[in-house]
């Protein structure tokens, strides 16, 4: 471990003078108190996540939306035997394999599925706070390495799992995933570079690796953070060229291991993204996702404008509330970055004073500027400049997603500052240290009243205002008795502060509307659900050799659209911000179908009576609103409401198409004018289809012939056929280039047809073909056929 050097005579008679305050050595914790450390921690972290290990809440949004389908589906399919790598059950067909946010590369929900066929909601919860808690104890390990006080340490880790963004989009689970290997990453690559070891260059390498498998903007910029902190050491004064060349072992490791685990499975997302919705973001719709300046004021006053409470009286921005529209898409949560208390009084003590200002701090403190200012998008010009200059962050729609790294900062910077303080001997906090906090406390009460006084809002703002000077006062007597027996009692000043944080934590981030509800709401989720929207369902879906029936769930609420993945219904729409780019643009398939507005229709489907919605097989259309308020061409002739279950409509189209033909006539068609145009040259699809050109020779003239599903699963689809004269097979499911054939075991090409669905030529007299989704041999294509090597 690196030992902190001692200050000279003449700095050391400073400090004593009390001019000016070093961190002054003192006993390395033993490793008894580092494992009581981590118990505390993990004590302290029951405690906050008990609303929702009890069963009595569950994360809302995005956790039951997204991610509780996903987890529930990668179960399913493991245990019945089947591949998790296509999904037949959204957006009609999607590669779960390229798609970052399947879990298929989240080790900890992984290992989950592979545990039981059923993960509860309470499990997927668990799940995320438990990797939440290994994070800390990453920056309880950075921590120790830096012999900071105990204290500090604990503080620290509670505020990276249980404050910022960590907490307040708790639903992104996906980000949560990114962040909670940072500090793991950190950790080993700091102990690599200062031992020059190629075992902890190995580690960083894999956890970084760990960070980048669910590809986003967290460990996009987290990556960037490791770099910088790479550089600093590089840096760090005279020596330069030799710290280089003693790092070329450790980073060399790093990056082979790295590599080694992430390159198949982020060639295969950018293979997906290239061919998606969003091959990239322009700089004006990244725009809407930045956050306001005025929310940096709940730093210290953690509900000022309401983000527990009803959602209609959130008053910051953006809101109804402001005199002016503030164009952003994020919610409330995604605007509040408190953390707590203790840390923020920690990060306030790194940039105000010299002894919390270090070279070790330094980079750090840089960089939660830098992230900072990336958060604030359009506010700032270094958005801008990351989106013009750094590869990759045109992938990304929300800089306010570096709230996650802000908070992860700002706890690390909070116990550097914290540990500053409390190696000042057992002297009081002394009174020009006491007075500059005050200030810069008061500088943020100032600027909270200022908005509440502007917005009209002081009668709501007080009570919050009030809580947030009471846990100052709470903090500050607590550090004050913490500075004064650091050296004496540690753990009992560690359990105090850890005890404060805990406090603060639980009343200032408490369970509310953005990250938890009653896990009773979502009982349809379960799936063994006695919901009878879901029961209906499955008593009248089709899915046989010929028919399987599609179903379209729209405008029913937030966490519907994935409830396919769960219950095995194959869906027209879901809810995931990457798709299939072509089959976006013919079905009209946005992000979401929360509510009905969302609902938007394509050239190909103009809406639901028309030829691609019968191609589709898209039998059911439940909505909670008269169909013809979503599709305005139902108004003259509305499809029958078959039956109205409590809010739910369940509209029948009767007129839809076998999922499986022989037509026996085939003609070349450009297919992305076909989904850009939606003219059909002809709409008897059960004699003629409409294929991509190529040089296959088409059937033409004969007598069709019969098709049926024998075998049906994610990834494989087998036919029988009877086609004496040949034909086209027609499978109506959606295209992708990872989908393979063979016709009597014979490899044959796949046609994309009729816009988005599959065909093969059929010679005369075949009697079975096959299709199965090969990612690894469709990514090897893909490369081989863009660098010309071989023809598409």
């Amino acid at each position: 471990m690196l030992q902190r050097p001692d200050p000279s005579e003449t700095e050391a008679k400073k400090a004593r003078s009390g001019k000016v305050h070093y961190p002054q050595p003192m006993p390395a914790a033993s490793t008894r108190q580092w494992l009581a450390v981590c118990l505390l921690l993990l004590a302290a972290s029951i405690a906050l996540a008990s609303p929702w290990l009890s069963g009595i809440y569950t994360i809302p949004w995005d956790a039951k939306g997204h991610f509780q389908a996903q987890a529930a589906f990668l179960a399913q399919s493991i245990h019945s035997g089947q591949s998790p790598f296509w999904a037949p059950y959204v957006f009609g067909g999607h590669p779960q394999i390229a798609d970052p946010q399947s879990l298929i590369f989240s080790p900890p929900y992984l290992l989950l599925a592979l545990l039981t066929p059923d993960p509860t909601m309470t499990m997927v919860d668990a799940t995320a706070f438990a990797t939440l808690v290994f994070g800390a104890l990453g920056v309880i390990g950075f921590a120790r390495d830096r012999q900071w006080h105990p204290a500090a340490a604990v503080v620290a880790a509670l505020a990276f799992a249980f404050g910022g963004a960590a907490a307040w989009r708790i639903q992104h689970i996906g980000q949560i995933m990114s962040l909670a290997y940072f500090p793991w990453a950190l950790w080993m690559l700091d102990r690599g570079l200062r031992l020059c070891s190629i075992r902890y260059g190995a580690l960083a390498g894999f956890f970084a690796a760990m960070t980048v498998l669910g590809p986003d903007q967290v460990s996009f910029l987290g990556l960037i953070v490791l770099a910088g902190f790479t550089l600093s050491r590089w840096f760090d004064g005279p020596g330069i060229l030799a710290r280089m060349r003693a790092s070329v072992r450790p980073l060399g490791a790093g990056a082979v291991v790295g590599l080694a685990i992430i390159t198949i499975p982020i060639l295969m997302v950018l293979s997906f993204a290239d061919g998606s919705n969003r091959a990239h973001i322009s700089l004006d719709d990244a725009n809407y996702g930045s956050l306001h300046p005025t929310n940096l004021l709940t730093f210290v006053v953690a509900n000022l404008y309401g983000t527990i409470g009803r959602g209609a009286e959130f008053w910051g921005a953006p809101s109804q509330h402001w005199p002016y529209i503030v164009y952003s898409w994020l919610s409330r949560n995604m605007v509040n970055v408190y953390m707590g208390l203790l840390p923020v009084l920690g990060l306030m003590m790194a940039f105000a004073t010299r002894a919390g200002w270090t070279r070790r701090t330094w980079l750090f403190s840089a960089m939660f500027l830098v992230m900072t200012a990336y958060a604030m998008g359009r506010y700032t010009p270094v958005f801008a400049t990351f989106y013009h200059l750094v590869p990759g962050t045109d992938l990304f729609r929300r800089p306010a997603d570096a709230t996650f790294l802000v908070g992860v900062l700002g706890a690390l910077l909070g116990g550097y500052g914290l540990d500053a303080l409390l190696r000042r001997s057992s002297e009081p906090m002394p009174r020009r240290l006491l007075i500059g906090l005050m200030i810069i406390l008061g500088v943020f009460f100032a600027g909270s009243l200022a908005m509440a006084v502007w917005l009209d809002k002081v009668g709501k703002a007080w009570p919050d205002m009030l809580y947030a000077l009471v846990t100052v006062g709470i903090s500050l007597a607590a550090l004050a008795y913490a500075i004064r027996n650091a050296r004496s009692r540690p753990m009992r000043v560690t359990v105090l502060l850890a005890l404060c944080l805990t406090a603060d934590l639980a009343w200032n981030i408490r369970p509310n509307h953005s990250t938890a509800l009653p896990i009773e709401n979502f009982e349809y989720l379960r799936p063994d659900t006695k919901e009878p929207l879901v029961s209906f369902l499955r008593e009248h879906i089709v899915q046989d050799g010929q028919r399987r029936d599609r179903i379209e769930l729209v405008g029913i609420g937030f966490e519907w659209p994935n409830t396919p993945l769960i219950h095995r219904f194959e869906s027209s729409l879901g809810y995931n911000p990457l798709r299939i780019g072509f089959y976006g643009a013919a079905t009209g398939a946005r992000d979401h179908v929360a509510g009905w507005d969302q609902r938007k229709f394509g050239a190909l489907m103009p809406g639901y009576r028309s030829p691609f919605a019968n191609l589709l097989g898209l039998r059911y259309i439940v909505s909670e609103v008269p169909i013809e308020t979503i599709d305005a061409k139902e108004a003259a002739n509305p499809l029958p409401l078959l039956a109205r279950i409590g809010k739910f409509r369940i509209y029948e189209n009767t007129e839809t198409l076998p999922r499986v033909m022989i037509v026996p006539e085939a003609q070349s068609l450009d297919q992305a004018e076909l989904v850009t145009s939606g003219h059909w040259p002809s709409t008897d699809f059960r004699n003629i289809a409409f294929v991509e050109p190529s040089a296959l020779p088409l059937p033409h003239g004969g007598k069709g012939g019969t098709a049926r599903i024998t075998h049906y699963e994610n990834t494989r689809v087998e036919i029988e056929v009877e086609a004496p004269d040949g034909g086209l097979l027609v499978l109506n499911d959606v295209f992708h280039p990872w989908w393979f054939a063979t016709v009597d075991g014979m490899p044959t090409r796949i046609l994309r047809t009729n816009g988005v669905f599959r065909s093969v030529v059929l010679p005369r007299g075949v009697k079975k073909v096959v299709f199965t989704f090969e990612p690894m041999r469709g990514l090897a294509r893909h490369y081989l056929v863009r660098r010309g090597i071989i023809a598409n």
